[in-house]
C-alpha cells in the first residue's frame, strides 16, 4: 500500500432492482456509482441520498437528487449512472423512485472511517486492528490504568475496548448503568475526583504515545433499576400507567413473587414443593401449585372479558327505544384500553345490526337479548381458553427457568428458594414494602403508585429482534417468555422525542459525552434497540466525529 490512504466501503442493498457498480478506490476518496438494473431500464428513475454535498454538514432527513452521467454522450439507459465521491465516514441512506412512485426501493451504505494514530498521525488500516476488551470495573483507580493497560500495548494490540465507564447499578453488571452521565466514582482514589476530561487525557495519550485507539459501549435499551433518575421520571420506562396492557402480566408477577415467599417459608412442603428444588417431582409440584393455587387466584382471563349482564341490559334499552344504526353486521368487541377486569365492551352499532328483532314486542326483544347473551358468553369462553394457552406457556417457562437455575449442570445451581434467589426473576420493579397480594391488587387503581411498577428488560429466545416485546400486541410478559434481567429497567422511547422528552435529552447528552472522549462506540444490546432510536443517536455520534 505504501503511503496510500484508503477508505473502504461496505454496502448493503435492500432492493436488487437498483444495482451498484464496482467501486473505484482512489487516494483519500472513493467513487460510488448507482446503475440501473434490467427491471428499471426505460423508466425515468430518480435517485435520492442524504450524503451531504462537500462543505455541508450531514443532516439525516435532508435528501437530494443525484444527477445522471452519460459517458457515451447518448441519453440512453445502457451505461448511465449516478455517482458520489465519498469522503466522510458514516452510515447513509439512498432511495429511488420512478413514475408516480417517489420511493420504489432503496438501502444504506456505510463509509468506513480513516483511522490515525501516533505523533505523526499515520493511518491505521481497518484490516490491521487488533483489539483487546477490558472490564473497566476491574481496572482500579484511573491513575493505575496506564500500568495495567501496558500489557495490551506490549502484546501488540492497537485498540482497547472499555466496557462502560459510567456509574454502575447495584448488581455491578458492566452494562447496567445507574447514571449514564457520571464517571464511575470507583475510579477515583480517596481525596481525588476524576472526571471525563481526565479520561480524555488518557485516551489521547494512548493514541499519540502508544499508537492505540480507544472505544467504549453505549447502552440505550435499559438503565439500572436503582437509577435515581428513573424514579423521578418513571415515564421513561414501561409502567402500568403508560402501558396498561402490562397489568395482567404484573398481577401474575406479584402472585409468583408471593409464591416464592411461601415456598421459601416451607408452606408448600406438604404439597411436594420444598424450598430446595432438586428433582423432577418438585418440578411437577410447581406446575400443580400454579394451576391449583396461583392461576385461579388471579383470574387473568377477566382482563379480557365482557360483563355480560351490563352489555345485555344496555342492548335491551337501545332496542326498547327503537334506536336505528348504520353499523355493519358482525359483533365487535372493544378491548378496554385501561385493561380493567371485565372492562371490555360491545360495539352496540354492530350488535344492533347483528341481532335484529322481528318486532318491537317485549317477546322479540327478549329473544334478541338472549341471542346476544349467548354470543357474549361464547366470546368470554374464547378469551378464557386463550388465557389458558398463555398460562400453559407461562408454566413451561417458569419450570424451564427453575431447571436451568437450580438443576442443570451448566446452570448457576442457586440452591434453595429465598428472597435473594426467588423461584424465578421478577419481571417488574416493586418499590414498596411487601403486602398481601389482595392489598397489592388494590394499588392497580392508584396511578401515583402504578407508574413506578416498571418492566425489566431482557431477551426472548427466537423472537424477532425488530419487534419491541414490551409494546401492545406482545404477550411476552404474561407468557413469562422473557429471559429477564432483574437489575435493569427497559426504556420506553416512543415514536420520537415528543413522546418522552426527558429520556431523549438524557440519552443525547450521554451519547455526546461518550463520542467526545472516545474514538468509537459499540452499541450494546443492539438486537432489540429500536431502529429509529439507533438512527437518531448514531446521527449524534456522526455529528460529534465530523
Amino acid at each position: 500500500m505504501g503511503s496510500k490512504q484508503i477508505i473502504s466501503l461496505m454496502i448493503r442493498v435492500l432492493s436488487m432492482k437498483l444495482i451498484l457498480s464496482p467501486i473505484k478506490i482512489t487516494q483519500n476518496q472513493l467513487n460510488l456509482q448507482f446503475r440501473l438494473g434490467p427491471s428499471l431500464q426505460g423508466r425515468r428513475v430518480m435517485v435520492h441520498t442524504n450524503y451531504p454535498l462537500e462543505g455541508q454538514h450531514f443532516k439525516r432527513h435532508n435528501f437530494r437528487v443525484l444527477a445522471w452521467n452519460y459517458p457515451t454522450g447518448r441519453e440512453d439507459d445502457s451505461d448511465k449512472f449516478c455517482s458520489l465521491d465519498l469522503k466522510i465516514a458514516g452510515s447513509y441512506q439512498y432511495y429511488f423512485g420512478y413514475g408516480d412512485m417517489e420511493q420504489s426501493g432503496g438501502g444504506y451504505f456505510v463509509v468506513d472511517p480513516l483511522l490515525r494514530v501516533g505523533a505523526d498521525n499515520h493511518v491505521l488500516l481497518l484490516d490491521c486492528i487488533t483489539i483487546q476488551t477490558y472490564l473497566s470495573k476491574c481496572l482500579g483507580h484511573l491513575d493505575d490504568w496506564p500500568d495495567r493497560l501496558r500489557v495490551a500495548k506490549e502484546s501488540g494490540y492497537n485498540m482497547i475496548h472499555f466496557t462502560p465507564l459510567q456509574t454502575l447499578g447495584e448488581s455491578r453488571s458492566c452494562y447496567s448503568l445507574a447514571d449514564q452521565l457520571t464517571f464511575n466514582p470507583e475510579f477515583s482514589p480517596e481525596g481525588q475526583s476524576y472526571g471525563w476530561a481526565d479520561v480524555g487525557e488518557l485516551v489521547e495519550k494512548l493514541k499519540k504515545d502508544w499508537n492505540m485507539l480507544c472505544i467504549t459501549d453505549v447502552v440505550y435499551n435499559h438503565t439500572a433499576a436503582n437509577s435515581v433518575w428513573i424514579k423521578k421520571h418513571p415515564e421513561c420506562g414501561y409502567n402500568l400507567v403508560n402501558s396498561p396492557h402490562l397489568r395482567p402480566a404484573w398481577v401474575l408477577d406479584r402472585a409468583i413473587w408471593h409464591l416464592t415467599t411461601r415456598v421459601a417459608e416451607g408452606r408448600y412442603k406438604d404439597k411436594g414443593l420444598p424450598a430446595d428444588i432438586t428433582n423432577e417431582s418438585h418440578l411437577n409440584a410447581i406446575r400443580s401449585v400454579l394451576w391449583q393455587d396461583v392461576y385461579p387466584q388471579v383470574k387473568l382471563w377477566e382482563f379480557f372479558q365482557i360483563k355480560v349482564d351490563t352489555a345485555v341490559e344496555q342492548f335491551r334499552t337501545l332496542l326498547q327505544n327503537g334506536l336505528k344504526t348504520g353499523g355493519s353486521k358482525g359483533l365487535k368487541i372493544i378491548q378496554d384500553p385501561n385493561y380493567h377486569r371485565y372492562g371490555n365492551t360491545v360495539d352496540m352499532d354492530s350488535a344492533l345490526e347483528t341481532f335484529v328483532p322481528h318486532s318491537s314486542s317485549p317477546q322479540h326483544i327478549e329473544e334478541c337479548c338472549g341471542w346476544l347473551r349467548q354470543k357474549l358468553n361464547e366470546l368470554n369462553d374464547e378469551q378464557y381458553h386463550i388465557m389458558h394457552q398463555h398460562q400453559e406457556q407461562a408454566a413451561n417457562c417458569i419450570v424451564g427457568n427453575v431447571v436451568y437455575e437450580r438443576l442443570a449442570d451448566h446452570g448457576p445451581k442457586l440452591g434453595p428458594v429465598n428472597r435473594k434467589n426467588p423461584l424465578v426473576t421478577r419481571y417488574f420493579t416493586f418499590p414498596y414494602q411487601d403486602m398481601t397480594l389482595e392489598q397489592e391488587l388494590q394499588l392497580l387503581d392508584q396511578p401515583d403508585k402504578t407508574c413506578h411498577f416498571l418492566a425489566h428488560n431482557g431477551w426472548v429466545m427466537g423472537d424477532d429482534p425488530l419487534r419491541n416485546f414490551a409494546e401492545p400486541g406482545s404477550n411476552v410478559y404474561v407468557r413469562r417468555e422473557l429471559v429477564c434481567w432483574g437489575d435493569s429497567v427497559k426504556l420506553r422511547y416512543g415514536k420520537g422525542p415528543e413522546d418522552c422528552p426527558y429520556l431523549w435529552a438524557h440519552m443525547q447528552e450521554y451519547t455526546e459525552t461518550t463520542a467526545k472522549y472516545f474514538h468509537g462506540v459499540r452499541l450494546d444490546n443492539c438486537h432489540s434497540t429500536p431502529l429509529h432510536v439507533a438512527e437518531v443517536l448514531s446521527y449524534i455520534i456522526i455529528l460529534s466525529y465530523s
